[in-house]
């Protein structure tokens, strides 16, 4: 099994293809376990337009690289509490102190690791 990387995810870009055919180019802000699913946060790479967009993800072992599949949210519900959710952990992040050392940088990416891992084994 291939060691999977949270920056790599974090630099992801993902071209969304919109109802009406244009496409938005995006990048993947956050990744995050909510009720024992997993969804991405997407905003555009254009600064001028500031959206977020909510997706279920699906991470795939295909043999190398963990491949990542986006799974639209049809559910307004869901989207809001998806976003209530995001929200909260903007809050702690922002509460939680702003300068984090290398050890807390290493234990989060010790927990992305598990989290990964522990999804491509199910």
């Amino acid at each position: 099994m291939s060691d999977f990387n949270l920056e790599d995810i974090e630099e992801m870009s993902v071209d969304l293809e919109l109802e009406d055919g244009t496409v938005l180019p995006c990048e993947v802000l956050y990744i995050f376990e909510w009720n024992e699913d997993d969804y991405a946060v997407l905003t555009p790479v254009d600064e001028n337009i500031e959206e977020i967009y909510f997706f279920g993800i699906e991470i795939h072992d295909n043999g190398g690289e963990p491949e990542l599949s986006l799974l639209q949210i049809e559910d307004e519900e869901v989207l809001d509490a998806l976003a209530d959710a995001f929200d909260e952990m903007l809050d702690e992040e922002e509460f939680g102190g702003e300068e984090e050392d290398e050890e807390e940088d290493a234990e989060e990416d010790s927990k992305w690791d598990e989290f990964i891992h522990k999804k491509l084994d199910e």
